[in-house]
């Protein structure tokens, strides 16, 4: 006869060896998965042939040399004392905050896309204490959280006497982001104090996170939510106070649900820590366990209804379905992107339920289209679009406030060599990941179940919605918790294989050593020989060969416009005011309405502070485009600050013009006057002063020129060989040492 208690016992381990098989079957498709994005990482970043934007062998060679030294990185730090592991966190940490203001404050993007929407309605609650835009906000209700979050951020700055509010979401974003690598570095903690001081490393090392330092958006902001949640779940599973885990139960599910209303993908976690509860407890305690996270989230629903409904708005007329996204996902001319074409189908539907009916239909419709192989196809793309590549912030280039010299070397024309750093972080992350999951599967264990689940439920989740290259970005603090497991694991590896070793030579002195240090040095060998060989064949590519670069003076360029002028006056025409810091070549004017009039010929002309023409030009109706920026190449006039007017104006008195669009960077509220974002310009329609509004103007200098100096290239190379070089020497050295245990013995 069996007791109850070995009853039960037999049921637990049955499902447990369910589970195992369950989680073993997820683990080797998301081994998969990245198998295929660590590839696409190489060779086609985007879901696009790379090989014109990287040189996959530069690629690799660097994704190589970054692994190598993480892991002797591992290795050094394991000899440290306890003591100087804080005092190198502390030093981390601090470089950490540092690199984020500097980044935020140096290369600051103007608001653009939904954030304009999301800080532009923040700052008009101030007044108004309750969302008034109803058309965007019913539409995207899933925007109302981070909208409320910074009004009430805004609302402190207030009280404090700050009214700078972009300069306060930029301050609280990057509090955010530091908020974050604390939290990885606590939970990285949980295992040991060197895993923790090996994740801050890695956090450093990406270049990714800190680029969007100064755009905060839900990527970023709801990170010290879902990690601060994974955070008290790990404290409470080492809590042995019964009252204390309940709370911190609780308190998890909380502030991950938070995190969750932010930005949705971050309930990954909580569902991965559900299924790691389920698994890991016998059912009476599972059910206490799951009772304090229901009782979190339940607290978390009557807290944000709470919210809503003070401060939040509703029209279900208005608001987009989920299979609105879905439909965007499976568009094959987009590649799974936003489209405008299926924003537009959707908004003609008059009720929620002809939104509904209409997005299943065109789901539909392009199942059958594209059939089993282009379905295939599609999800291939949209995998690595958002996974297998780091070009994150090359679509803000024309967004940023100051053209600096960081944004010189970051986006603008010598940005190749940080654009080739942040794909080698990416293909290294990617690459440790997927080691990761080796160990994972040999451990067959739970412990670290919560973030495999997680990355696998959004690498899924992406390849059915509406994908940009940026949604993996709230999923990167927990690959660097996986890339910080790799790391350790393949050092501690190592060591055991010295161990293994050593046990060998003591019982089979036919070891023979010298063939490792004979591989070590052939290895060596031949990655310093196609360094050297990959140099020489890029050095026409990046140093001989001229591409067309651009330096930006005057950046007016933005998707929102506060007004738009219909027709240009027939008397003194449009004029616009501008500065600028350098040389400028290239004109750039958005103009309006060309399509209903023909054959008619504007003159721009481009005058001193004196008014004296220095340069002047005809132009068709017929050459532009609506909505769209015709580009004037014309004589290189010097500058260094000086002042200018741009004026365009019609040939003859016409009946019907063209006209032009204004650009004001929607910063303006309903209750308060707008900001001039453009100070160092003014816009006038013949006698009339448009104030706090500018023409929709790019003036730039543009040049062809080589993406790197003979220099630059060569510093860059000599850097890779020596870094290769001493590599070579540590792992060499390392096995000299071994060999002297047979000497021992």
């Amino acid at each position: 006869m069996y007791s109850k208690n070995d009853k039960e016992g037999a049921k637990k381990r049955m499902v447990q060896k369910i589970y195992q098989k369950f989680y073993r079957y997820l683990l080797i498709t998301l081994l998969g998965l990245l198998g295929i994005c660590v590839w696409q990482s190489f060779f086609y970043v985007g879901g696009e042939s790379s090989l014109e934007q990287y040189n996959p062998l530069i690629l690799l060679l660097g994704t190589l040399v970054l692994i190598f030294a993480g892991i002797a990185v591992a290795r050094v730090l394991s000899s440290c004392s306890q003591k100087i592991l804080v005092r190198i966190s502390i030093v981390l940490l601090g470089i950490a905050l540092l690199k984020l203001f500097i980044f935020g404050f140096c290369l600051t993007y103007i608001p653009p896309y939904d954030l304009i929407h999301i800080h532009s309605e923040a700052v008009n609650m101030l007044e108004a204490e309750k969302i008034v835009n109803v058309a965007y906000y019913a539409k995207y209700p899933n925007q109302q959280p981070l909208t409320i979050l910074l009004f009430f951020v805004f609302s402190g700055a207030r009280f404090l006497g700050i009214t700078d509010y972009n300069t306060v979401g930029i301050v609280f974003n990057i509090l955010a982001i530091f908020l974050s690598f604390w939290f990885i570095y606590k939970i990285c903690c949980f295992w040991s104090l060197k895993y923790g001081v090996i994740s801050l490393i890695l956090c450093i090392m990406d270049p990714m996170i800190f680029s969007w330092a100064s755009y905060y958006y839900t990527d970023t902001i709801c990170m010290p939510f879902m990690l601060g949640g994974v955070y008290l779940f790990l404290r409470a599973e080492k809590t042995k106070s019964s009252k204390i885990k309940f709370l911190l139960f609780m308190l998890s599910a909380l502030v991950i649900f938070l995190g969750g209303k932010i930005r949705v993908t971050s309930a990954f976690v909580l569902i991965a820590i559900v299924m790691y509860l389920f698994i890991k407890s016998s059912l009476r305690v599972f059910l206490k366990k799951i009772s304090a996270i229901m009782v979190g989230i339940i607290c978390a629903i009557i807290f944000c209804n709470m919210l809503l409904s003070a401060y939040g708005v509703e029209n279900k007329r208005y608001e987009y379905p989920i299979t609105h996204w879905l439909k965007m996902g499976l568009n094959e001319t987009s590649s799974g992107a936003y489209s405008s074409e299926d924003e537009r189908t959707t908004m003609a539907q008059s009720t929620y339920e002809g939104k509904v009916q209409e997005n299943i239909k065109t789901i539909k419709r392009r199942l059958k289209e594209m059939g089993v192989s282009g379905v295939e196809k599609l999800y291939l793309k949209k995998m690595t679009r958002v996974w297998s590549t780091a070009a994150f912030t090359e679509s803000l280039q024309e967004r940023v406030e100051d053209y600096n010299i960081l944004y010189k070397y970051t986006i603008g024309r010598s940005s190749t060599t940080f654009k080739y750093w942040k794909q080698m972080v990416r293909c290294a992350i990617l690459i440790l990941a997927f080691i990761g999951v080796i160990f994972e599967i040999k451990r067959k264990g739970f412990q670290n179940s919560w973030m495999f689940i997680t990355i696998f439920g959004g690498i899924l989740f992406y390849a059915f919605w509406e994908q940009k290259p940026r949604y993996s970005l709230c999923f990167l603090p927990i690959l660097y918790i996986i890339e910080t497991y790799s790391l350790t694991n393949v050092a501690n590896m190592k060591e055991m294989i010295y161990v293994k070793i050593k046990r060998r030579a003591a019982e089979d002195f036919c070891f023979d050593i010298e063939k490792k240090k004979q591989l070590i040095k052939g290895i060596g060998v031949f990655v310093i020989f196609c360094t050297i060989i990959t140099g020489g064949l890029s050095y026409s590519k990046y140093i001989i060969s001229r591409d067309v670069q651009k330096d930006l003076r005057v950046n007016q360029k933005t998707m929102y416009r506060d007004g738009e002028i219909e027709e240009i006056d027939a008397e003194k025409g449009v004029t616009q005011s501008f500065t600028s810091k350098g040389d400028f070549n290239t004109i750039e004017v958005n103009f309006l309405n060309p399509n209903h009039i023909s054959g008619q010929t504007y003159i721009l002309k481009i005058l001193d502070e004196k008014k004296n023409t220095l340069y002047s030009c005809e132009f068709s109706s017929n050459d532009i485009k609506n909505y769209q920026f015709h580009e004037f190449n014309i004589d290189t006039i010097e500058a260094k600050g000086d002042k200018f007017y741009l004026n365009i104006s019609p040939y003859q008195r016409y009946e019907k013009t063209i006209g032009v669009n204004t650009a004001v960077y929607s910063l303006y509220t309903k209750y308060k006057q707008p900001p001039d974002y453009y100070p160092d310009g003014c816009l006038y329609v013949g006698e009339k002063r448009y104030k706090k509004n500018d023409l929709a103007l790019i003036v730039s200098n543009q040049h062809k020129d080589a993406l790197f100096s003979p220099y630059g290239f060569w510093m860059i190379l000599g850097i890779a060989l020596i870094a290769e070089f001493f590599i070579t020497i540590y792992f060499y050295t390392r096995s000299v040492g071994l060999s002297k245990i047979r000497i021992d013995l």
